[in-house]
Order: C-alpha cells, then sequence, then structure tokens
C-alpha cells in the first residue's frame, strides 16, 4: 500500500509547484517511507510514497509507459489479486511486463483497454493517471471503497490525495467545515455520506467510481452496482460455494514478498480468516489480538459483549498452531492517542475505537508489513446487531443512528434549529434507500433486509474500511479484507434472509459453510464486537480533560457543542443518557472521548466555521 498526491491547473512556477507538490507528499510518508517519487509535466503534479509489497526492487513511482502514441504516468495505491489473469491478458496482446509490480499490470491494462479495465480488475485500489498528449486525467477507486482518494475542484483546478491532510497542505484549500459538514458529524456518524466529507471544499471519489479530468472539469461515472436477483441455490449447494469461493480468496490475498500475517479475534471471522490462511504454510502463521490493561479485572458482561475474547483465540491458535502474539495497551497510552488517531482520520471519529487500532497496528508492524482482516463479513452476512433488534425493524432512519435526540443535545442551542439533523437524516436516508437494488421476486422480510445490508455495507461499512486504512497505514501497515472480493459481495447480498439466517443464528450460512474448520464453540459464539477498554482509569483521564475543558467557556469548542449538556453527561456517571451514539460502541467513556476529539480537532486543524444560516442542507 502507499499513498499519492497531486494537483492540475494550477498555474505555479516550477520551483514553487515542486515546494507545494513535496508538502502535500510529506504529509503521507507514513503510508509509504521506502520509496517517494515526484512527476511534473507542464501544470500536471504527481507524487507518491511506496510501501513495497510486492517486487520490492523494482517498484518506483510515479512509473510512465507508452502505447499506440499515446504516454501514461500512474501513481497507485493498492493491491491487485488477480495478477495471473492480467499478465496472461497483456501477455495475448503482445504487450512487455519489466517487473512483477501490480503498477504495472494496472498501467498497462488502462493504457490497452482504457476505463474498461476496471471491470476486471480485482483488489482494492485507487489511482490517477496522466495521459498525454490529451493532458487528460484519470482517477478510480476500488469497488467497495477499501483504498481513499479524496479531492478538492474549483474554477477548474484539482488537488487529489490519499487523506485529507495532503489537500489541508495545499495552500488553495482551506480547513472550512460549513452546516452540512456539522450535519455529517453530529447526524451520519460514525457513517459518512458516500463522496462527502465534513470539510466544505473536499470530496472524495465514491468507491466503485471513476473519473476524467479534461476541459476544466470532472466527470464521474460509476462502473460496478450490486445486482439485485432471485437465489436458486440450495443451502448445501450455497454453502460450499461460500467454503470454496472464501478458500481461493483468502489463499489469493496471501502472496507477499514481506512478511504476513492475520488479525485473530477470536470471532467467528477473523478465525475462518485466518484457518485458511494458514493452509498449506511451511512457518506458522503470524496471528495478532489486542487487549487492554485492566480488562480482565473490570470485565462485565453486557448484551452487546456477552463474554472476552481470550479464550476462543487461544483455541483457534491451537488448533492451527499460530505464532499468536498478545498486544496488550495501556490505559495512559490509549487515552493520549486520541490526538493521533484523529490526526489519522483527520476530523473526530470513534474516539478509543480508532485509537486502539492505531496502537495495535503499530505493535503488529513490528513482526509484519501486511495482515489480513475479517473486516466486512458482518456487512455482507448480517452480522450487526440493527439486523435482529425489535426497535430497528421499522425504523426510518439509518438503523446505527435511531436516537437522535442525544445527537440534538450534543448540539450547542444556538445551532440546532439551524442544523435541523432529523431533517437532514431524513432526506440523506431517502436518497439513500432510493439507491438500494432490490428485485421484485424478493419477500418483505428479504427487502428489509437487502435495505440494511446496503445502507451497512455502503456507509456504516465504509466507515470502519476507512478506519482500518488510516490507523493501518498510520504505520505503514497494510491490511488486506477478504471479505470485500466483490463476486463475493454480490453472491451474499442475494442470499434469503433465511440463509443468512440459518438455524437461527447470526450469520448462520457462514457458520454452516465454515463449521469443520473451528473449534464448535468459536462457530457458534455469539458475536462481540471490537474489543474496547473496561479500565475506569481510561474513563477518570478523559473525564479530567473534559472537566478542563467545561472550565474554558471561551473554548472555540462551546460554538458547536453544547456545554450544560456535556456537564450533564459528565456527572451522568451511570452512562444512561448517551446510548446508543455508535449503538454497541458508543457508551459514556467513548461519548466524553469524542467530545475531547472534537476539541482537539478544531484547535490542531485550525478549523474555520462557516455557521451561517444561508448554507441550507444538501437534500
Amino acid at each position: 500500500m502507499c499513498g499519492l498526491a497531486g494537483f492540475i491547473n494550477f498555474k505555479y512556477r516550477p520551483k514553487f509547484g515542486k515546494q507545494v507538490l513535496t508538502q502535500m507528499q510529506q504529509t503521507l510518508s507514513p503510508r509509504g517511507a521506502d520509496d517517494a517519487g515526484q512527476y511534473r509535466h507542464q501544470d500536471v503534479y504527481l507524487a507518491h510514497q511506496r510501501l513495497s509489497i510486492i517486487d520490492v526492487a523494482n517498484g518506483h513511482q510515479p512509473l510512465t509507459t507508452t502505447y499506440r502514441r499515446r504516454t501514461y504516468t500512474i501513481v497507485y495505491n493498492g493491491e491487485i489479486y488477480n495478477t495471473d489473469a492480467l499478465r496472461a491478458h497483456l501477455q495475448q496482446a503482445k504487450i512487455k511486463l519489466t517487473t512483477t509490480c501490480d503498477t504495472e499490470l494496472v498501467l498497462k491494462c488502462f493504457a490497452l483497454d482504457g476505463e474498461k479495465c476496471l471491470n476486471y480488475l480485482q483488489g482494492i485500489f485507487a489511482f490517477v493517471i496522466h495521459e498525454l498528449p490529451s493532458n487528460r486525467v484519470f482517477l478510480a477507486r476500488d469497488p467497495l471503497g477499501v483504498k481513499p482518494l479524496f479531492y478538492y475542484l474549483r474554477n477548474g483546478q484539482l488537488a487529489f490525495a490519499s487523506e485529507i491532510k495532503a489537500l489541508l497542505a495545499h495552500p488553495a484549500v482551506s480547513p472550512t467545515v460549513n452546516l452540512d459538514g456539522l450535519r455529517e458529524l453530529f447526524g451520519v456518524a460514525p457513517a459518512r455520506t458516500p463522496g462527502q466529507t465534513v470539510y466544505a471544499d473536499i470530496k472524495e471519489i465514491k468507491p466503485a467510481e471513476y473519473a476524467w479530468f479534461a476541459d476544466r472539469q470532472l466527470t464521474t461515472t460509476t462502473y460496478w452496482r450490486l445486482q439485485s436477483h432471485p437465489h436458486t441455490d440450495d443451502v448445501a449447494t450455497t454453502a460450499r460455494h461460500l467454503r470454496d469461493a472464501l478458500t481461493a480468496i483468502v489463499q489469493q490475498q496471501m502472496v507477499s514478498n514481506v512478511p504476513i500475517g492475520t488479525f485473530l479475534s477470536g470471532g467467528l471471522d477473523s478465525s475462518i480468516v485466518t484457518a485458511l490462511a494458514s493452509r498449506d504454510r511451511k512457518q506458522p502463521l503470524k496471528t495478532f489480538s489486542v487487549d487492554y490493561v485492566g480488562n480482565a479485572e473490570n470485565f462485565v458482561a453486557t448484551d452487546f459483549t456477552p463474554s472476552r475474547d481470550n479464550q476462543f483465540i487461544d483455541q483457534v491458535a491451537a488448533q492451527y498452531h499460530t505464532d499468536h502474539a498478545y498486544r496488550l495497551l495501556n490505559t495512559p497510552d490509549l487515552y493520549h492517542a486520541l490526538r493521533d488517531a484523529l490526526h489519522a482520520r483527520d476530523y473526530p471519529a470513534m474516539a478509543d475505537i480508532d485509537s486502539s487500532l492505531l496502537l495495535f497496528c503499530e505493535q503488529i508492524k513490528k513482526d509484519v508489513t501486511v495482515c489480513l482482516s475479517g473486516e466486512f463479513a458482518d456487512e455482507i452476512f448480517c452480522g450487526y446487531p440493527w439486523f435482529y433488534r425489535a426497535d430497528t425493524a421499522h425504523a426510518t432512519t439509518f438503523p446505527w443512528s435511531i436516537n437522535t435526540d442525544i445527537r440534538e443535545q450534543t448540539i450547542a442551542k444556538p445551532l440546532r434549529k439551524v442544523l435541523n439533523i432529523k431533517n437532514y437524516m431524513h432526506h440523506t436516508y431517502q436518497r439513500a434507500l432510493s439507491e438500494v437494488p432490490l428485485h421484485p421476486a424478493d419477500s418483505p422480510a428479504d427487502r428489509q433486509m437487502k435495505t440494511y445490508s446496503y445502507l451497512t455495507m455502503r456507509w456504516f461499512g465504509l466507515n470502519l474500511l476507512e478506519r482500518t486504512d488510516r490507523m493501518a497505514m498510520h504505520h505503514g501497515l497494510e491490511v488486506r479484507v477478504p471479505f470485500t472480493d466483490t463476486n463475493l459481495v454480490q453472491y451474499v447480498y442475494n442470499l434469503p434472509w433465511q440463509m443468512k439466517n440459518y438455524g437461527g443464528y447470526e450469520k448462520g450460512i457462514l457458520r454452516y459453510a465454515c463449521r469443520d474448520l473451528l473449534p464448535k464453540s468459536v462457530v457458534y459464539r455469539k458475536k462481540s464486537p471490537y474489543p474496547k477498554t473496561m479500565d475506569p482509569a481510561y474513563t477518570r483521564l478523559v473525564e479530567q480533560r473534559i472537566g478542563e475543558l467545561l472550565n474554558d467557556e471561551e473554548h472555540p469548542l462551546w460554538q458547536i457543542v453544547d456545554l450544560d449538556y456535556v456537564a450533564q453527561v459528565l456527572r451522568d456517571r451511570d452512562g444512561q443518557n448517551t446510548r446508543p451514539w455508535f449503538g454497541q460502541l458508543m457508551n459514556r467513556p467513548q461519548y466524553l472521548a469524542f467530545i475531547y476529539q472534537i476539541a482537539l480537532w478544531l484547535t490542531d486543524y485550525h478549523i474555520v466555521l462557516d455557521l451561517h444560516a444561508a448554507n441550507e442542507p444538501n437534500v
């Protein structure tokens, strides 16, 4: 994985243009510290930071090729898994290859087939290609949005980058947040409207989208969509297909010229990935799990977290003889990393759910450069609690944000009416519903669950993929996500609800398909979310900081956050008034830490608040 940045049509003198490009590029150095490169042609500037995974010696970027009197230069971030098929395709067209890097494959497939190459690239990617003599620029992002690509467009000038911080390093881009940005922050979070950010002038290429920039205009096109159709396979055939598909996907994603391992939480998804990744290995697979100082002593079972992970992790690690490592996080580190996690994301997000992953990835990088994750299985197999809870069955908004009252009370009183979170959420939700692919033959239950699955994939899941990318790449760790394979996602999307819930278990068909891979206790374990700290010392640290902020009434935080409500939450040690904010993940400590991150963000990023009422909702 890597980082890319660039800009077009800014009429800079070459020396100043190079300086601006270098400023943007340097913000991305954690994404790829192995190599760096730049490219310039007239007013087109490209930069790249490389994390070497495949063909370590020959993967320098930007990379240029010429085909049929056209010249193409690419900066690329990602990993392509069907490389053998791509090589055969290019060889058939008599196109020579000089490296074993997937960057060259992507570039030459584009030179051969143009944007149509996106229809056969299998992997996770974001890339930008400059084409001569047309002087056009092409931008593209993978179908599920695993890899990021943000951009700024104004007055025919375009800047783009793998992360928002790189755009903010460009002198033309202001850290302005308007009313719609606050609506996203307080209303849609922890999800984010695809294509939008909390910043007024920064957008993103959406998942499954490409764009051409020519004649000072950016024209976007969607190249892949989920399709809804009846599922005709019986349970046995479906289970066999899933098992075969997952086996092939995981083995395909184990290709690496650097050390590789897996996340192992003891849950169903990561355990399946670990089991399949362990096959046919000469050396034990490296596996990693996270825990927190004080959790053993302070754990209390809840509906969302019924048990600790350790016993299940140990069972899977023992069965597959993995080289397993527990990474134990200290409470003060978790608190102090809230700022680092904010800087990795570039906006307030999931508090210590982010900072813990950031610290975890830092520890993992000491042993491996690539890790496979079970992320996204809950999105496609309907594993989250809101697929089963009575209070979400007939919800008229996103299932992870049913309770808007707490969100509204968090907003400073003068802003509540103008932000009108409920109205924004209603229109946003209705727009999202209009995109859901459904089939006339779908039963009412299947329509409901396809709707929730699509929204969870497209909105909530995109947030978690973003979280994984930012926290891991902040330490130069590549995370691969087998459950985002597009063929698998398409197949599972159309499974009827009784199959997804087979045997009365969430993700029942997945459990059934892989039942012989894992200990029975793991196969039928109740879903448990990503672990968070139970140590009251963490809560005390966050409380102390919030108390200090409450005493600083001039802090810019109180322009957008209601001081009295935060003070009430601080006093309410039972935390009953803060659930659910992020559903299963957001309790009182995380809520207070989220407020703390907003305060840090406003000052660290020198946020310019545009709170004019004329800035109407983008609905």
